[in-house]
């Protein structure tokens, strides 16, 4: 492996909080705008302008719309897509050289793009300021976060790497873009602050209240007995609102104070028929997505709405998917888990059980819409479990956690690191991939199985041992398989929106389980010096062969991926530009697709 391929990812040469935030945000636009458009190529330092010169590689990308290009020396070059570049970036402009910081190559950015597609000039003015946003959450996050390596001597724990994203999805232009949290705030809801909370409760009359469950509890009945379950104090004011047969609602604090002041809440509260109850019950941590809520003393996590833009999409939860939620769990209680569970013991779905809103308001949502998740994280269950996202990021002092645990394997057992990496990878897509592609085509029910809704467990070397997947909201069902499905759950398709042609779903779960979810952990594994990306892809071919051939004729899922030189990929930064609200689209235009190079082809053509 080549100097040139060792890299310890985008912040090893990053001195305080600020030049942190700026890697992060360069790395990520210059990688996502190279990677979408497919405008670059990888050229040598002698024909590069002097003052840009190296003897390494060089990523060009002209912007030819202005008449400027941009050279970005490699200290990583990514199979995957991910490159990792010697800072800073240069731009040469009118016979001049000069570096360029992230808020003037995001400017150069969206102004080709607007050029190059005829888009008004007043497009994507927005998404200037929410990468810039991005960029100074990232630089606070860093800078509060004096601990950023301390942890990693050890096996995660799950609400540890849930709260260790510093930097977000580094393949999205505003990872850390949150529209709504106040500055004061941020410490106490943020996941990379460690923030920790109790949750607000109202008491509402049975009649405003709808709920749904997959359970023999109600939704509330679930609510109360996961608060007693906890042996947490419930105050006097609420038991006085149980006992007269109104029903608890938990809600994030933050989206508590945001309902206080709609004047539809206040009207109902002066009737009678809700009660503000204020916090009480046991602490609350935020997880990865800000607004799913984890308590190690509970059943069950919240997911509740927030009127918070987080990156795409403000977090409020529509009533879809409170039946979707409910509607897949209930999926979990039939033939299909135990034929998923005979197939794959080492898998597991957590169910979003389930499901209630408060009916107050003239809209389709009031904004008390919550989901309840089973939690199995509880106790010893938390330890060496992660979400992925976490095992893959870029850490700001050090590689990624996945590359580290492959390190220590192989010095306890004496043996390459590279091969330690192969084969934990394989194991990685048995325990985790291999069984979404099972469901999706012998059982007809498809996963969204990206990095942030896979949890893996480790055991105690560090091996992949199990695998979950979490978010109901991410189910598909493909047209060609349906009657199966129905056949559990009769009348499913009149519940849910998520019933598309296996052509939609195709390319969706081709983006989040292998170029998402796979690419991914191939490239923190090169990015960590643990492996060559170019063996793991070869792994991940063979992996996907061997199961090519449950592929239904209906599919190709996986013969795309083995045979064309051009896969669909959803392009994170274009789907920004247009502004797309990633959760309120059906699953056909919910984001925008673009066309990458297939590394699993062009790597492996036979000469």
């Amino acid at each position: 492996m080549s100097d040139r391929k060792r890299s310890q990812g985008l912040g090893a040469n990053c001195k305080t909080p600020a030049e942190h935030a700026e890697s992060a945000t360069l790395h990520a636009l210059l990688n996502c705008y190279h990677r979408e458009t497919g405008n670059g190529r990888i050229i040598s330092g002698a024909e590069a302008p002097v003052s840009v010169h190296s003897t390494e590689s060089i990523l060009y990308v002209p912007f030819t719309q202005q008449e400027v290009a941009v050279y970005a020396a490699l200290r990583y070059d990514s199979e995957t897509g991910r490159h990792i570049f010697d800072l800073p970036i240069h731009v040469r402009q009118k016979g001049q050289t000069s570096t360029v910081d992230a808020g003037t190559l995001a400017a150069f950015i969206r102004r080709e793009i607007m050029l190059s597609t005829g888009a008004d000039t007043t497009e994507a003015t927005d998404l200037l300021r929410r990468i810039l946003v991005s960029q100074r959450e990232i630089e606070r996050f860093i800078r509060e976060r004096s601990d950023n390596a301390a942890h990693l001597e050890k096996l995660p724990t799950f609400i540890r790497a849930e709260q260790s994203l510093c930097y977000g999805h580094l393949l999205h232009p505003t990872p850390k873009s949150r529209e709504g949290i106040a500055e004061h705030e941020v410490a106490e809801y943020a996941p990379e602050l460690r923030g920790s909370f109790q949750l607000d409760y109202f008491a509402a009359d049975a009649e405003i209240v709808s709920q749904w469950s997959a359970h023999d509890e109600s939704a509330t009945q679930w609510i109360s007995s996961g608060l007693r379950e906890a042996n947490s104090m419930i105050p006097q004011r609420a038991e006085s609102a149980l006992n007269d047969g109104k029903l608890l609602i938990p809600v994030h604090p933050w989206q508590a104070d945001a309902l206080r002041s709609r004047q539809y809440v206040a009207d109902v509260i002066d009737t009678g028929h809700l009660i503000d109850l204020g916090e009480f019950g046991p602490t609350f941590y935020p997880t990865s997505s800000v607004r799913t809520l984890w308590s190690p003393e509970t059943p069950y996590m919240v997911k509740s709405s927030v009127a918070i833009e987080i990156t795409n999409a403000e977090r409020t939860i529509p009533r879809s998917k409170l039946r979707l939620a409910v509607a897949a769990a209930e999926l979990l209680t039939t033939e299909y888990a135990d034929r998923l569970s005979d197939a794959h013991p080492q898998f597991s779905i957590l169910a979003d059980a389930a499901a209630a809103t408060i009916d107050v308001g003239s809209g389709s949502e009031s904004g008390f819409e919550m989901i309840l998740r089973e939690n199995p994280f509880r106790g010893i269950s938390t330890e060496n479990t992660a979400t992925v996202v976490a095992l893959c990021q870029d850490r700001p002092s050090e590689p990624p956690w996945v590359s580290q645990i492959i390190q220590r394997i192989a010095q306890r057992e004496g043996r390459p690191a590279s091969k330690v990496a192969r084969e934990w990878f394989r194991q990685y897509l048995r325990t985790v991939i291999h069984p979404v592609v099972w469901s999706y085509f012998k059982l007809g029910v498809g996963l969204e199985a990206h990095q942030q809704n896979t949890v893996v467990r480790l055991d105690e070397d560090g091996w992949p041992k199990e695998g979950f997947y979490r978010d109901n909201g991410g189910y598909c069902f493909p047209r060609s398989r349906y009657d199966l499905v129905d056949s559990w759950i009769p009348g499913l398709e009149n519940r849910v929106e998520t019933v598309c042609s296996d052509e939609i779903i195709d390319r969706c779960l081709r983006y989040y389980l292998f170029i998402n979810n796979a690419f991914g952990v191939i490239n923190a594994l090169g990015v960590g010096r643990a492996a060559d990306e170019t063996t793991l892809l070869k792994v991940l071919r063979e992996e996907i062969a061997s199961l090519v051939e449950i592929e239904p004729a209906t599919s190709d899922l996986l013969s795309v991926l083995l045979d064309s030189d051009q896969i669909p990929c959803k392009g994170n930064l274009f789907t920004r530009f247009e502004g797309y609200d990633e959760l309120d689209s059906t699953l056909d235009d919910e984001s925008v697709y673009v066309e990458i190079a297939n590394p699993l082809t062009t790597l492996f053509r036979p000469s």
